[in-house]
């Protein structure tokens, strides 16, 4: 005859092949990514006199963004690459979609902006997330034109171009 175990001890056993039962379906198998950035979807959102960009995106060597004191090299402050998300305006006139270049010598604030770096930490470094851009200056309510989008995409570290993705026409009130 087998030795028994008491009751209060086989309870605590299946407690620990509980957890660890639950351990193991909580291990996700790693992401396996491409290096480059890629925005996998793109919201524009408008509320009245504000204007809000939700861009998913992923990299699989998890390098994007920017630290405050990354402003030498390719980053420096008039360089190309001092931003890591670019957002093109367009508006429609006459039938056609217009890139509208905003000139900062006339005070024009291009809509370039600086996702900050987030290190993955672990060994699997491919990132997923959200990056959602508060639209200002909001130039385009000024706008004689009444139809509206941007072209969106993003840059990593390395200098890696993702996709351009092209939100949704909005029409101003």
């Amino acid at each position: 005859m087998g030795t028994r175990i008491p009751e209060a001890q086989r309870r605590w056993h299946v407690a620990i092949l509980a957890v660890v039962v639950l351990l193991g379906m909580g291990c996700e198998p790693p992401i396996s990514l491409p290096p480059e950035p890629k925005l996998t979807s793109i919201t524009l959102l408008t509320n009245g006199d504000a204007g809000t960009l939700l861009i998913d995106f992923e990299d699989g060597d998890g390098n994007f963004g920017l630290e405050q004191g990354d402003t030498t090299d390719a980053f420096c402050p008039t360089c190309l690459y001092h931003h890591n998300v670019f957002c093109a305006y367009q508006e429609r006139r006459d039938g056609a979609w217009s890139t509208i270049a905003l000139d900062p010598e006339l005070g024009q604030v291009p809509f370039h902006y600086r996702a900050p770096l987030i290190t993955p930490t672990g060994q699997n470094k491919a990132q997923r997330g959200t990056i959602t851009v508060e639209l200002e200056p909001r130039y385009y309510l000024t706008s004689a034109w009444d139809t509206l989008r941007f072209l969106v995409h993003i840059v990593d570290r390395d200098l890696q171009s993702s996709d351009t993705l092209v939100t949704p026409s909005v029409t101003k009130p």
